[in-house]
């Protein structure tokens, strides 16, 4: 229900205002007696201006304590919201504890020995191993399944080291020599052959002379299919005289430049009676793809002389 009564500004209503002034009206009249009618005049209005001064500051005192009592239900609400937060505030950061699998795996991931050579394709398949003589102070890598051994080479007068590499079927697929004899020959039929390069890689060696002969590895084939003899193949180091690519009936692959002599880490170091042969550029090129060919890659650039 709506209260008809006016209001001022205050919050008071104007007809309080003459409720207080009919109130003091008869005490004025009553002290009033014997003045005339200015002075009765001047004296109600100031004690009406009196009662409206006395309205106004009761109206002030009001508003100020609702604003006092304002201020302090925002500061109870602010503590109390900043008491709810403070668990989030003064949590412990969380620290993470390392699993056994995630310590196994990084451990596994720091001591793995089958990452490719720069130069050589990634070979897919178990962990590689490293093969060290000690008798012909070299090394390299050794795909598993794969097995190397030193073998006798040289003679009395011509001191040589030997290492044959086979493979998981035990056939022969690459070997080592380093010596003062090894010498390469050959005889030559009529006519010649176009001898061609289908991939070449840096080596591991190291030295001047490594520098010097331009030493790197070779996959070189002579194409021998008019003659009716395929084509044969040869893969290993070679140097800037035997891997010069020259159209001929013969083809090597060996350093003539090393140190201590002839060094040869190849398939095979010059055409030998039943040499492998392939029966078309094209058999030649896939042969690129196989796990064979890239396992041979990587073991016979990974060499190193350890003296």
């Amino acid at each position: 229900m709506v209260d008809s009564r006016r209001h001022d500004g205050h919050g008071l209503s104007m007809q309080d205002d003459e409720t207080m002034e009919r109130s003091y009206r008869s005490e004025i009249d009553g002290n009033m007696l014997g003045m005339d009618s200015t002075d009765v005049e001047r004296k109600r209005k100031m004690r009406r201006l009196r009662i409206i001064v006395l309205v106004a500051l009761a109206a002030a005192v009001l508003a100020a304590g609702f604003l006092v009592a304002g201020n302090l239900g925002s500061q109870g609400q602010a503590q109390s919201g900043s008491q709810l937060q403070a668990p989030a505030a003064t949590t412990a950061p969380a620290t993470t504890a390392s699993s056994p699998s995630a310590s196994a795996t990084a451990s596994a991931s720091t001591v793995a020995t089958d990452e490719p050579t720069a130069s050589t394709p990634s070979t897919a398949g178990p962990a590689w191993t490293s093969f060290v003589s000690a008798s012909a102070h070299a090394q390299f890598d050794l795909p598993a399944g794969w097995t190397a051994a030193d073998v006798p080479a040289g003679t009395a007068s011509n001191p040589a080291s030997g290492i044959q590499v086979t493979d998981e079927a035990g056939s022969m697929v690459a070997k080592f020599y380093y010596g003062t004899g090894g010498g390469v020959g050959g005889a030559c039929g009529p006519g010649t052959y176009k001898q061609t390069e289908l991939d070449r890689a840096a080596s591991s060696l190291q030295g001047q002379w490594v520098t010097d002969s331009q030493v790197r590895f070779s996959y070189h084939v002579l194409d021998q299919t008019a003659q009716g003899k395929g084509i044969s193949y040869q893969i290993g180091l070679v140097d800037k005289f035997s891997g010069d690519l020259r159209d001929s009936c013969l083809m090597y692959t060996f350093l003539g430049s090393a140190p201590k002599g002839t060094l040869s880490f190849a398939t095979s170091d010059a055409q030998a009676p039943g040499s492998r042969t392939f029966s078309t550029m094209a058999e030649a090129t896939r042969y690129l793809q196989t796990p064979e060919y890239q396992k041979l890659k990587r073991v016979i650039t990974s060499l190193q002389l350890t003296q």
